[in-house]
């Protein structure tokens, strides 16, 4: 049996990634950074923290083959610039549908950020680094889990 691909992030690297994307960011206007949890309100919240702009989440649950809003973006978003962070950019389904989210409640404008992106798929306004589709992304805020008051590596 062969294993996975994997690319590994660690804390450093997360840095040096975010950095990188706030470099990015901070060429465009925006007045919010929303994050699509869980794993973008780790990236979105960083990155609202280094650009100093308001930190917003959205909360999407995929279950059986349909995504869900379970927390929809604040109308205090309406009128608003907005930079649309999540951990990892695959099909595109959570970026579109919190793009139509936003939309809804009525933001100005809306792009979007990914701390990775799976290659081929769907291509953020702006992203940090790059994963073949073939490659499991680790990212280190998933690679531990507390069990019986042990850290222990998470399976995956």
């Amino acid at each position: 049996m062969t294993a996975e691909p994997r690319r590994e992030i660690g804390w450093p690297e997360f840095g040096t990634l975010c950095k990188e994307l706030a470099l990015e960011m901070d060429k465009r206007p925006f007045d919010a950074v929303v994050g699509i949890a869980r794993g973008g309100s780790i990236v979105g919240s960083t990155l609202s923290f280094m650009l100093g702009r308001e930190y917003f989440p959205i909360r999407l649950s995929k279950r059986g083959g349909v995504t869900r809003v379970i927390v929809p973006p604040t109308k205090d978003l309406a009128g608003r610039h907005v930079a649309l962070v999540d951990d990892l950019s695959r099909t595109g389904e959570t970026f579109k549908i919190a793009l139509h989210e936003l939309s809804r409640i009525g933001a100005a404008s809306v792009f979007t950020v990914a701390l990775v992106r799976r290659e081929p798929g769907f291509k953020p306004d702006i992203c940090a680094t790059t994963a073949s589709a073939a490659d499991k992304v680790a990212f280190p805020w998933g690679r531990e889990v507390l069990v019986g008051g042990k850290f222990q590596l998470r399976k995956l």
